[in-house]
């Protein structure tokens, strides 16, 4: 990411920032080979903390970056705030980023 920030091209970031269930994030770990189709429960709920403080870590240090034309939205927040992002990051009137912001399913996997 640092190495598109600094490049003369104009580079926007958006993130979006959703509800982990523990369902999606063990299949996470299947998916990246952490866990296997036979690994147990009991390891699976040992491995979930780890993987959602790795995600939040990932996501923190990216905020932490700073990078200019950066912005976010949130699946609990209102869809008129996250629209304001959405406009932004796509360069498009309020209201066109307001019929996105109220998609459904917008932020399912």
């Amino acid at each position: 990411m640092h190495d598109f920030f600094s490049d003369r091209s104009i580079t926007r970031m958006l993130e979006i920032e959703c509800q982990y269930t523990d369902e999606y994030l063990i299949g996470h770990a299947r998916r990246v080979g952490l866990a296997g189709e036979q690994t147990n429960a009991e390891t699976l709920e040992r491995l979930l903390p780890t993987i959602r403080n790795d995600l939040m870590h990932e996501a923190d240090r990216i905020r932490d970056a700073d990078f200019a034309r950066y912005g976010r939205i949130h699946e609990v927040a209102a869809p008129q705030e996250n629209a304001v992002k959405l406009a932004e990051f796509l360069s498009i009137g309020e209201d066109k980023a307001l019929d996105l912001a109220v998609t459904e399913h917008l932020f399912a996997d």
